[in-house]
């Protein structure tokens, strides 16, 4: 099953999953407004992304993660994240890793509704696949900024689908473009 099947295979599982929770647990936020209570959670993370690199080689990825994040319910919560993902075509094989600080909060107006900003850094390498030989490599800067929706499927575990674009500073390589994310966090919300 290639990339683009799995990832459409697992967001209709988490479709059906979130409507069934769509009437289900309220949040902190729409609790107890007025509170200061502590939320954090962390949980893995799926991320799509379209990548290009030398030689004509690109496509779709599928990246995996994880993510970290605390902060006071009605202030911006900080965070890590960190995601890995390769793609492989006949000869060549590319590796990307990505890890960054974030930085998020809901909109006032509504609990389900959030935006991020992460800063940070990553690593990629394009290399053949018979011989081990890197066709390029490098270091970069990038920032992604997302919009997302907060799915309660417990007390304690929430969905988060996210879509946003990521500006990377990739020297050979194209990173840049938009990028879709899916979390299930676990924690106190």
């Amino acid at each position: 099953m290639n990339n683009k099947k799995f990832l459409l295979l697992a967001m209709l599982i988490l479709l059906a999953s979130a409507c069934q929770a769509g009437t289900g647990p309220t949040l902190l936020m729409e609790k107890r407004p007025q509170g200061m209570d502590f939320t954090g959670g962390i949980g893995p993370l799926v991320k799509y992304k379209t990548v290009s690199a030398p030689d004509n080689f690109g496509g779709d990825m599928t990246m995996w993660g994880v993510r970290l994040f605390a902060g006071y319910l009605r202030d911006p919560e900080f965070g890590l994240v960190y995601s890995s993902g390769n793609l492989s075509g006949r000869a060549l094989k590319f590796n990307l890793d990505m890890a960054g600080l974030t930085l998020e909060d809901s909109f006032r107006e509504d609990a389900r509704v959030k935006w991020r900003a992460t800063l940070g850094g990553g690593h990629y390498e394009l290399r053949t696949i018979a011989g081990g030989l890197v066709k390029t490599k490098g270091s970069f800067s990038f920032f992604e900024p997302m919009i997302l929706g907060v799915l309660p499927m417990t007390r304690h575990i929430v969905l988060e689908f996210g879509a946003g674009y990521t500006f990377a500073g990739a020297t050979g390589v194209r990173i840049e473009g938009l990028t879709l994310q899916c979390e299930l966090l676990m924690g106190k919300f």
